[in-house]
């Protein structure tokens, strides 16, 4: 288990928590900086898991990966959409064809396309930020492809030329962000919201992965200082990213701004051979990675409903996080795992049941999205 980048999975989702809280948060565009760590971890990740697993590209391995995908997200999705559903009758607009739109609505929600409609009201709909894991759905889509084809294009010899690809995409997408206007909402859908352009997150991570693998392998015990070093190096880097981010008032979205930092930063993190690398690894730290992604999925719903209670702000706030954290640990150990484990080996099959402890053993939660 990679805990260091477990426990940077609490520290991204808290990122988003003080971005949606407002003020100086959103200046320094740290919900975008959280949302893209998730992207480019969530490629990592699966690339570090399934590298073997899936180095047969056939119908069943392929069926056990969206199996196991799917257990992971779409239990949270569905209860905090049920969640979500007071605050969107209390908001939806009653004039018109009513129950049709609604039950579109809810549909589009519960099938995760929003991203791929380039309406705001409508990819923000409900749980406002499940916009994300209907892109995670996306990455998973492709993911068993994707990665068959970098093996390939045997990507352990042509990594410069991979490595320099990314950048130039990365460098164009940033740009584009820049000079195309954000009133035009069109363009801010296609560079911040369809799945298509987010996957080239997902991309660097699954690369940055399989670059990993391969250099873990071949790795040998280094000095403590020179990884130090890194791992320090890394956390300035991304710190000097989001101070960057406010200074040059860069659009609300961010576009792909933070991927590079957020790339370096997982890729050191994973070798866990730093000082930082071993606080990370706290169980407490790592506890609070585990729930994070019950934590993302609740905390802006925890936000919403507090908001009703026309506290002060530091109030509100302080209220939604510790809501969020509760619920999300509640969640988490008698809702989010339970059904991950009971969708993925079975209700009730002696042999499934037995491929559940086993994943216990050696867990594959590391394979996660948010």
């Amino acid at each position: 288990m990679l805990r260091p980048l477990t426990s940077f999975r609490f520290l991204a989702a808290l990122l988003v928590f003080l971005f949606h809280t407002g003020g100086i948060f959103v200046v320094y565009g740290l919900g975008s900086a959280g949302v893209q760590f998730f992207f480019v971890l969530s490629g990592f990740i699966l690339a570090y898991t399934y590298q073997t697993k899936l180095n047969v590209l056939n119908k069943e391995n392929i069926r056990r990966f969206y199996l196991a995908r799917f257990a992971k997200i779409y239990p949270v999705h569905l209860l905090t959409f049920l969640l979500a559903t007071p605050l969107v009758l209390i908001y939806f607009d009653p004039e018109g064809l009513y129950a049709i739109k609604l039950a579109i609505m809810s549909g589009i929600n519960l099938f995760l396309v929003q991203s791929y409609i380039p309406i705001s009201s409508v990819y923000f709909n409900f749980n406002s930020v499940s916009w994300t894991l209907s892109v995670e759905a996306f990455f998973y889509l492709i993911f068993p492809f994707l990665l068959y084809g970098l093996k390939r294009f045997n990507i352990f010899k042509n990594t410069k030329v991979i490595l320099s690809l990314l950048t130039l995409v990365w460098a164009g997408l940033f740009i584009l962000n820049l000079i195309l206007t954000q009133e035009n909402k069109i363009f801010v859908w296609a560079l911040n919201i369809f799945p298509a352009t987010r996957a080239f997150e997902f991309m660097v991570g699954v690369v940055l992965g399989l670059i990993f693998i391969k250099r873990s392998d071949q790795s040998k015990p280094g000095k403590e200082l020179s990884s130090n070093l890194k791992e320090l190096g890394c956390l300035i880097l991304i710190s000097t990213f989001i101070m960057l981010s406010g200074v040059l008032e860069l659009p609300n979205m961010r576009g792909l701004f933070f991927v590079p930092a957020w790339g370096l930063l997982i890729y050191t993190f994973a070798f866990q051979k730093g000082v930082f690398s071993r606080i990370l690894s706290n169980k407490y730290l790592v506890y609070l990675g585990e729930i994070s992604f019950s934590f993302y999925m609740i905390h802006a719903l925890a936000l919403s409903y507090v908001d009703y209670m026309h506290f002060s702000l530091w109030l509100s706030h302080t209220l939604s996080f510790i809501i969020a954290l509760v619920l999300s640990s509640i969640i988490f150990k008698y809702y989010e795992e339970p059904l991950r484990k009971k969708i993925r080996f079975g209700f009730g099959n002696a042999a499934t049941q037995n491929e559940g402890k086993l994943q216990n053993i050696h867990p594959d939660r590391n394979a996660e999205a948010i």
